[in-house]
């Protein structure tokens, strides 16, 4: 099983700032994002603080994840469009290696978009149990067996293994010469996880060295905008410019769906994904925007809207969205010693009577949950039984019956409960 990785484009001089609210009549948080012309650079940002930090995004090479001793991972940066292809899977071979052998080394290697997983990059696509390597029970580090050769646009190429990791990753690598057909000499390097708030660290073949600073800090992002590659329309493997999501937030996309709407129905728990591209380039068709989708987005105890309303393509890079942070809006409230948490909307409800309680059960227990509604003189007027799910998940209930007016529910789960106010129209 192969511990993976992601990341994308990035560099040493670094532009942070805090984006000017611009609020609509819906509470909704214009954002105006540009990654440059022809996505010189990648652009992170953070929802809670409406943040943006953007770095150019060709000043690296490969990119070492540095989460633990024990999780490793490792990527080529999509920006310099590289190949990558595995030339052997025997180092002693390291000598041997021909470029006029291209063609039969198979078809190349690039990072996997479809992953739940910033630690899965090309190499971990290898033929090793773990990509590049295989585990060593008795000395418990990632031997590498397997040397990879990446090509450039400009078909310049580079030879590339790593060789042991555990804390640290020591990998070699050599440049081809193109005018005396041969590789250059080998260099070796170690770097080590080290201490960086950070998901990666990043090294360059130009320098020959550990680029620093090429992310923010892990809490402070929430989105990537970069460029990455896909297996475009099922066609042929492609580089387009979009948004990676952070491990710290799941994503529902929901279409067709009125964006700018005060009404909406969050998503069922199933329908909240990991995976690093489910935002991805799924908002625009070859220009412009869809104008139907929307995303929900899960932080933690927070809930978030949002929907892309521009796209300035390569020529730009500009993209535009809106978000709303709509946790209050669902009037989520943590029960049973944080157990799980509750929030009911519409509130007031709409025509129909229809409201939907939205279920977060971060501790799975064995009673039931129970939602029951009061009228104002204590008279119970409705009683469901919850689900016991675990995860995030919505139970609708029919409240038609009941006369207009103020209501009280009542969530009990784990022998705790919470009240909350509802106008039924």
């Amino acid at each position: 099983m192969k511990t993976k990785l992601l990341l994308s484009s990035l560099l040493v001089l670094t532009v942070q700032q805090m984006v000017l609210a611009q609020t609509d009549a819906l509470g909704y948080t214009q954002v105006d994002m540009s990654m440059g012309s022809q996505y010189q650079n990648r652009v992170f940002f953070g929802l809670q603080n409406n943040n943006q930090v953007s770095q150019p995004a060709n000043s690296w090479d490969i990119a070492f994840f540095r989460n633990s001793a024990m999780s490793f991972g490792s990527r080529v940066n999509d920006a310099k469009d590289i190949k990558v292809y595995e030339a052997s899977n025997d180092m002693s071979q390291w000598d041997n290696i021909n470029i006029a052998n291209l063609s039969s080394w198979g078809a190349p290697i690039y990072n996997p978009d479809q992953t739940t997983s910033l630690a899965d990059g090309a190499f971990e696509q290898g033929s090793a149990s773990f990509g590049w390597g295989n585990y060593n029970g008795g000395t418990h580090h990632v031997d590498g067996t397997i040397i990879f050769v990446l090509q450039y646009p400009d078909d310049s190429y580079i030879k590339f293994a790593i060789t042991d990791y555990f804390s640290a990753y020591t990998f070699k690598y050599s440049k081809w010469n193109a005018a005396t057909s041969t590789w250059g000499a080998t260099e070796t390097r170690t770097i080590a996880n080290g201490s960086d708030d950070a998901y990666f660290n990043y090294f360059s073949f130009t320098t020959g060295a550990k680029v620093e600073n090429l992310e923010p800090p892990k809490a402070s992002w929430d989105f990537m905008f970069t460029k990455y590659y896909t297996f475009y329309n099922n066609i042929m493997m492609y580089p387009l410019s979009g948004v990676i999501q952070s491990p710290s937030i799941t994503v529902a996309k929901v279409q067709p769906e009125t964006q700018a709407s005060s009404t909406f129905s969050v998503p069922a728990n199933s329908s909240f994904s990991s995976n690093i591209t489910t935002i991805g380039h799924s908002w625009k068709p070859i220009s412009g925007v869809y104008s139907d989708v929307v995303y929900y987005i899960k932080k933690g105890s927070e809930y978030y809207r949002m929907y892309f309303i521009s796209n300035g393509g390569a020529t730009t890079g500009n993209m535009y969205f809106k978000y709303k942070n709509i946790t209050s809006v669902l009037g989520v409230t943590d029960i049973a010693g944080k157990k799980a948490s509750f929030g009911i909307y519409p509130n007031p409800t709409t025509a129909d009577k229809k409201v939907t309680v939205l279920f977060d059960v971060k501790e799975k227990l064995d009673n039931k949950g129970t939602v029951q509604v009061f009228d104002l003189t204590g008279k119970q007027v409705y009683q469901a039984e919850l689900t016991n799910q675990a995860g995030f998940y919505k139970q609708d209930l029919d409240l038609s019956r009941l006369i207009p007016g103020n209501y009280l529910v009542k969530i009990t789960y784990g022998g705790s409960s919470e009240t909350k106010k509802l106008i039924v129209k």
